[in-house]
């Protein structure tokens, strides 16, 4: 059975999207509204993701690629349509001939196309012979040349959704750019047999308030896990998650909620924080005096009860049942590179088993200060896919963790 209960225990299976063809829709006009600094170089971005892909496979786990897994469901009958659907009730189409035109286009096309398509974009020039007249979307393409946004960070799988336990938690993204992207998991986890085979539910029937997503999910242990009150997790997504999860179904006993700044640099939880080991954690040192730290447990009367902890240190030893944590602090004890390497996503660490992770090979001091602490570090080339702004742990999205 997928299960997941720990950052840190052997990596078994494990989903990643190899980026394609949405990169190559990023354009200088566009790139703030599709949440990215910079323009990767896609070759050398599949490249650095091939070589990631295949430290995974060597740690152990079972690599399966998001692409291959929809095509396998859109065999089913009316899931492509579903998917299309799905994925046009997102856009800003509003005149029903355009809509009945992108509808026929991506349904008529080769499943991978389609897919293709879903995430790159989708060209208002590709859908023209399928119209039966032209309307102003037509004559501002120059303006603007999308009926469908590129889904640049699709790369990013883990902010999809998370496993917990044996359930999935899928994602609700905050920004109208990422919106598209939990579609995905969603019909997976609904249609797809390994998922039914694994008896792969989810903990939540209805959609969370935006937003909640997996980059601000961390699970300590069975009973607990960390949620980020992030740029882009907020109060009331938790507020609805930990009612269900600690209250009505009683599927954890703590959730930990770590406040963040709520800044671009500091997106998600894991971008400034991970787990490296059973009591190991590392820490962008920079918002070390800038954190709050929160615990909710189960209240009197069917209510989460909350209640602020002094430190994060306690919270997270207590959570853990341990007498003390060790918090290592990223950059090598330099605030400049401390700094530098946090945008270079330094402490977006995946663990693969308790105390190996894997990292980018261009931060340095900080994989260099974990080895110190007896980590082991896998160190990998990211040079393009950094400029997304995510790591290894981004990339990954853990179904299933061994236990020993």
């Amino acid at each position: 059975m997928w299960q997941v209960t720990s950052e840190i225990h052997p990596l078994t299976s494990v989903m990643l999207h190899r980026p394609g063809h949405e990169l190559e829709n990023l354009v200088p006009r566009y790139l703030e509204d599709l949440l990215f600094d910079e323009i990767p170089w896609l070759q050398r971005a599949q490249e650095e993701h091939d070589g990631f892909a295949r430290v995974l496979r060597q740690r152990g786990a079972q690599v399966h690629y998001l692409f291959d897994l929809l095509e396998d469901i859109f065999r089913v009958p009316h899931v492509k349509e579903q998917i299309i659907k799905a994925h046009l009730a997102y856009t800003r189409l509003f005149h029903p001939d355009v809509r009945s035109a992108v509808y026929e286009y991506l349904l008529q096309l080769p499943h991978k196309s389609t897919l293709t398509m879903l995430t790159a974009g989708l060209a208002k020039k590709d859908v023209a012979q399928f119209k039966q007249h032209r309307t102003l979307s037509d004559l501002t393409a120059d303006s603007y040349p999308f009926y469908l946004d590129p889904m640049p960070s699709m790369y990013f799988t883990r902010d999809h959704g998370a496993v917990i336990g044996g359930k999935v938690l899928l994602g609700s993204m905050f920004s109208a750019a990422r919106k598209r992207e939990t579609i995905f998991l969603d019909m997976l986890q609904k249609h797809h047999p390994l998922f039914q085979q694994q008896a792969m539910g989810r903990w939540l029937d209805d959609e969370l308030p935006a937003g909640l997503e997996g980059g601000d999910v961390l699970v300590l242990n069975e009973r607990s896990i960390c949620l980020g009150l992030s740029e882009r997790t907020t109060e009331e997504a938790i507020e609805v998650a930990a009612q269900q999860l600690l209250v009505e179904k009683q599927a954890l006993d703590t959730i930990l909620v770590i406040q963040i700044p709520a800044r671009r640099s500091f997106m998600h939880l894991d971008t400034v924080f991970t787990m490296v080991d059973g009591d190991k954690f590392l820490l962008f040192p920079g918002i070390s005096h800038q954190i709050q730290v929160y615990r909710l447990t189960r209240g009197a009367g069917g209510r989460v009860k909350a209640e602020m902890v002094d430190s994060l240190r306690r919270g997270l030893a207590e959570a853990l049942g341990l007498s003390d944590v060790e918090i290592i602090h990223s950059g090598g004890g330099d605030p400049i590179t401390a700094a530098r390497e946090q945008w270079g996503d330094s402490t977006n660490c995946l663990a693969v088993a308790p105390g190996v992770v894997v990292v980018y090979n261009r931060n340095q001091a900080t994989n260099r200060v974990l080895q110190r602490h007896g980590v082991e570090v896998i160190e990998i080339e990211g040079s393009e896919l950094v400029r997304g702004r995510g790591g290894p742990r981004c990339m990954s999205l853990p179904l299933s963790r061994h236990y020993e």
